[in-house]
């Protein structure tokens, strides 16, 4: 984690030195333009030798994200989206599942690390029991791409961080998709209770699953 930020830093002080970083393995800097970056989304994941995890790079101005990029060393996809331009796998448009009823979708989540979420996410999963699957994956990130491409068909984490979602969420919303909160508003990077990422069709069912949970 901290040898590939370094890499990162270096290569986006060095071409933008007036640029904020926000990431999840150094101490932030502020800047008109912001950088959100996680230098191995699915750390756990990498380090038992698991295939699925990788690098996600975000670019912001103020509450906006402009750019987002998430690469996966080991399969060499890449994944991005440039604000208001559409999203890319490897240069190819891509864009979310049409698949609007629980029975036909794929849905992912991710446990955390915090027992009493951890707790309150197979709960969820418990009332999303009709799904045709669902799968802990280990990074928000690739599965918030897998939405994209239209493999799968939504995503629910209790809890969120920039350096996770941002790349993400523009991907995601570029494809078709929607993100947001808990309750229903629109992800942004400040915000931390959660996140629940979908495609539009399934996006009202998955809200009103997660919310009469949570609260």
């Amino acid at each position: 984690d901290k040898e590939s930020d370094a890499v990162i830093r270096k290569i986006i002080l060095g071409n933008f030195p007036n640029h904020g970083i926000v990431s999840e393995e150094s101490e932030p800097t502020e800047g008109e333009y912001v950088w959100y970056v996680d230098p191995i989304d699915g750390t756990t994941n990498y380090g038992r030798g698991s295939s699925y995890f990788c690098v996600s790079i975000a670019l912001a101005q103020g509450k906006g994200l402009l750019v987002g990029v998430i690469y996966d060393p080991l399969t060499s996809e890449l994944y991005s989206a440039i604000q208001g331009r559409g999203a890319f796998l490897d240069g190819k448009k891509i864009n979310v599942s049409k698949a609007g009823e629980l029975q036909q979708a794929m849905i992912l989540c991710d446990l955390g690390y915090i027992e009493e979420k951890r707790r309150t996410t197979l709960r969820i999963i418990g009332a999303l029991s009709a799904a045709r699957g669902i799968r802990l994956k280990g990074s928000g990130a690739l599965a918030m791409c897998e939405i994209a491409s239209g493999h799968a068909e939504g995503y629910i984490h209790i809890g969120s961080k920039p350096w996770d979602y941002s790349a993400a969420t523009l991907i995601l919303r570029e494809a078709g998709g929607v993100v947001t909160d808990l309750k229903g508003a629109d992800w942004l990077p400040e915000i931390t209770s959660g996140i629940i990422a979908s495609n539009k069709a399934l996006a009202k069912e998955l809200l009103e699953n997660v919310r009469g949970i949570v609260g």
